[in-house]
């Protein structure tokens, strides 16, 4: 994409996805604006994390593979950032005559939200803040192990969306933080996540789910799936270990995402035993 020269104390920052975004706040920097990716445009229900971080930052919707460029020219900034993807670098020549863009690495680093952290530190001189982010987000996951030490306790996220029931893995966002707790289970292959089928949801090993509707639609087709006798042969259903979690939370990605994601973990495992 060629070398980008990054403004010293960039005022007018851009960002352009929820990822970007998370990460430029958890490091302490606040964005003028950001464009998010919705599937609907509207970002009426943004994740319950970032509602209270995000006052007095412009947010606008976009439900194509790209944001409108007529509007980022107009908010005038001084640096984009963007994770990168396929979208982001079609288009970043005409991003670039807008002002300097930074595609921060993503997919060649397979989707690596800790890696990605540290990548957005480099470009806003914040380092060390993301160091110690990721130290005190490995402090706290070993306290929550300790705390959990003697319960042997298997959990997964799973999330309803299109009519159809998804299984998160090992390589996922909330899959790998449930793997720093030796939480994941150990048949959890290496993708994201894989549809599980009606007749399939008995062989979920896990003892606690954590369950999230894609969109609003969606969760009217989790309380039917919660009629159906198959569901009740699941096993954390038997032990009435199914906990609603946030779908975009636990979707995630971003630093952010990961701290409310163990709140989560306390919340059902620590503070109601």
């Amino acid at each position: 994409m060629g070398e980008t020269c990054i403004p010293l104390n960039p005022q007018r920052i851009v960002t352009l996805d929820i990822l970007s975004l998370g990460d430029t706040l958890a490091l302490g920097v606040k964005p003028i604006a950001s464009a998010i990716w919705s599937p609907t445009e509207s970002l009426s229900e943004m994740p319950p994390y970032l509602r209270d971080k995000i006052n007095g930052i412009v947010l606008h919707g976009f439900s194509t593979s790209q944001p409108n460029l007529e509007t980022i020219l107009q908010l005038k900034p001084d640096l984009i950032i963007t994770p990168s993807d396929p979208s982001s670098k079609e288009q970043y020549q005409q991003l670039s005559h807008i002002a300097p863009t930074v595609l921060v690495p993503w997919a060649e680093i397979s989707r690596d939200w800790k890696q990605h952290l540290k990548e957005t530190a480099k470009v806003l001189d914040k380092t060390e803040i993301a160091d110690r982010l990721l130290i005190n987000y490995y402090q706290r996951v070993e306290k929550i192990k300790q705390m959990l030490q003697n319960k042997p306790t298997l959990a997964s996220f799973i999330y309803v969306g299109n009519g159809g029931v998804y299984l998160t893995q090992k390589n996922s966002f909330s899959g790998t933080i449930l793997n720093d707790l030796g939480l994941l289970s150990p048949k959890s292959s290496n993708d994201l996540a894989l549809p599980i089928s009606e007749e399939s949801w008995s062989e979920i090993d896990s003892d606690v789910i954590f369950i999230g509707c894609y969109q609003k639609d969606d969760c009217s087709t989790l309380e039917a799936i919660k009629r159906k006798p198959l569901w009740s042969k699941v096993n954390a259903v038997k032990q009435n270990q199914v906990f609603p979690v946030d779908f975009q939370t636990w979707y995630g990605f971003d630093f952010l995402a990961s701290d409310a994601v163990l709140d989560d973990i306390e919340k059902y495992l620590l503070d109601r035993k």
